[in-house]
């Protein structure tokens, strides 16, 4: 148990190290080799994945809805994608906000939060059905695609406030920020959908409807349709701003406020 712990506290110094990095490399980005930044998130990812690994095998897999273990699923995602964006849409986009918010999410569950054990992760025979595992695992994709998208939208919101008066010379980086969390969010839109209908099928099979009215169920939909008006705002010119990255913004706090409601399933209510 110790040494699985141990995994988790390297990744946070690891996580640590890329958030130095990445604001360095802002200050100066001629000082260091480009590929510093994605080499230490890429490491971040490997001992944080061999922690997760490590954890499912002890408690099992569907122990990855529990609070602690879903946080530390949701940064990994959410590392990996900015990694993904980061190479995709511009050098430097948002990469520092995305791992500073990363980090400080990772260490509040790591000190604030206890460790979970095969004692109080108790998995009623109803949730081990594999539409509730495709719920869990689909939410916490989209979840971490909202970290990396609220990482973006914060960058916007600091660039458009910093750049009033000369916006020739933001402009650039304006629409990279925007194109970065429009992307983020589109990625999370089909893991977001695909779990909100894993579980319609999950209840369905377990109690006969398909939509019994419990906050684990109607939290993420309201999640849904706040991307779904996000994305919607991408395409008007006038709204793809600072209303959408408030509106991602707003996401990512519906998100961290229905992680608690997850492990719900575990026990079947």
């Amino acid at each position: 148990m110790v040494s699985e712990i141990a995994l988790y506290f390297i990744a946070n110094f690891v996580l640590f190290a890329v958030v130095l990095v990445g604001w360095f490399d802002i200050r100066r980005p001629d000082r260091l080799p480009a590929k510093v930044a994605p080499g230490l998130a890429i490491s971040f990812a490997a001992v944080q994945g061999m922690g997760l690994i490590w954890s499912g095998a002890r408690l099992g897999v569907l122990s990855m809805a529990q609070l602690w273990l879903a946080i530390m699923l949701m940064i990994e995602v959410a590392v990996l994608l900015c990694c993904v964006l980061e190479r995709k849409v511009a050098p430097r986009a948002a990469t520092p906000i995305v791992a500073t918010l990363a980090f400080v999410i990772h260490s509040c569950v790591l000190i604030l939060a206890p460790p979970p054990s095969a004692v109080a992760v108790s998995i009623s025979p109803l949730a081990r059905n594999t539409w509730y595992l495709l719920h869990v695992v689909g939410l916490l994709v989209a979840w971490g695609a909202y970290v990396c998208a609220a990482g973006g939208a914060i960058a916007h919101l600091v660039t458009v406030s910093l750049g009033r008066g000369r916006d020739r010379m933001t402009q650039t980086p304006q629409r990279n920020h925007q194109l970065f969390w429009l992307r983020a969010l589109i990625f999370a839109f089909p893991w977001l959908t695909g779990a909100i209908f894993a579980h319609a099928l999950w209840t369905y099979l377990t109690w006969g409807s398909y939509w019994p009215w419990r906050p684990s169920g109607i939290w993420p939909l309201v999640l849904w349709l706040t991307l779904v008006l996000t994305l919607h705002m991408g395409t008007r010119p006038r709204w793809r701003g600072t209303t959408g990255a408030l509106l991602t913004i707003l996401g990512l706090t519906v998100a961290l406020l229905t992680l608690p409601l997850l492990s719900q399933g575990l026990t079947a209510w």
